[in-house]
């Protein structure tokens, strides 16, 4: 039986996975409401504020907060697949989208007030390097928000690991917390707050089903192709006789770090 990859920064091939992403990955309605909620606050009482959307894909946060929030967003994307498709979207005047590296943001120093970063941690290959550039960009004062998850945190999503249990050791893998926290105080960024977040990614379980079987996320991908399949049947038998449509929450981990720095990093 073929075993599941392991896991490293560069092994997902963005390019060949574009086609599927938008739809895979695309953002309910009330996780959508949920996130500008949370980022309200921390673009609020800027004047003309910038959001950095740092590997934005095919753009699903860059667009929500660009018609939601009355901020400039600009998505940084390495995958030319993935910014072709996000490209190929009809855009408003305040979103813009960069081919760059999360090691080398294409933007000049101090030029944002928010950095987002989601489930794109664990996808970088120097993560000092990233850290190191995302506080030369950001403004003093400004926060970096990360949004993922992380090797030691893996409860929030029961549904996930319900049906492909093979891929919480996939997930297992990814950067942990404490790791990450690390990282950011090594490059002059302070820890303001550890939230978890309750998003409603699905409002059923057939509905979940549709966007699994697009098979467009890092874990379900690195399985092997028979525990995908054997799980997937599963998601959609139970969809199938599922009496009451019931939503399918998850737990997102929200880390936010605060550049108090009194000068770029080196």
């Amino acid at each position: 039986m073929p075993r599941a990859r392991q896991f490293s920064p560069g092994i997902i091939d963005y390019d060949g996975m574009s086609a599927r992403y938008q739809s895979g990955r695309a953002l309910s309605g009330e996780a959508a409401k949920t996130w500008c909620t949370v980022v309200t606050p921390f673009v609020q009482g800027s004047r003309c504020p910038r959001i950095l959307d740092l590997g934005a894909g095919t753009g699903r946060f860059s667009a929500v907060f660009a018609r939601s929030l009355e901020t400039k967003v600009i998505g940084i994307e390495p995958s030319t697949g993935m910014l072709a498709a996000a490209t190929r979207e009809e855009r408003p005047k305040n979103l813009a989208y960069l081919a760059g590296a999360a090691e080398r943001i294409p933007l000049a120093d101090a030029s944002c007030d928010l950095e987002w970063l989601s489930h794109v941690w664990h996808h970088i290959r120097d993560r000092q390097a990233c850290a190191s550039d995302l506080r030369r960009v950001l403004r003093r004062g400004g926060h970096v928000l990360l949004r993922g998850s992380f090797g030691d945190r893996l409860d929030g999503f029961p549904t996930l690991f319900r049906f492909w249990p093979a891929a919480r050791a996939i997930c297992q893998q990814l950067p942990t917390i404490r790791e990450t926290v690390r990282v950011f105080e090594a490059n002059g960024f302070t820890l303001a707050e550890h939230r978890r977040v309750q998003q409603e990614t699905s409002a059923s379980l057939g509905e979940f089903a549709k966007r699994t079987q697009l098979r467009a996320d890092t874990a379900l991908t690195l399985i092997s192709d028979s525990e995908f399949c054997q799980g997937q049947a599963a998601i959609e038998t139970a969809a199938a006789v599922e009496r009451m449509r019931a939503a399918v929450v998850e737990v997102i981990e929200l880390l936010v770090f605060r550049n108090d720095s009194t000068s770029s990093a080196a």
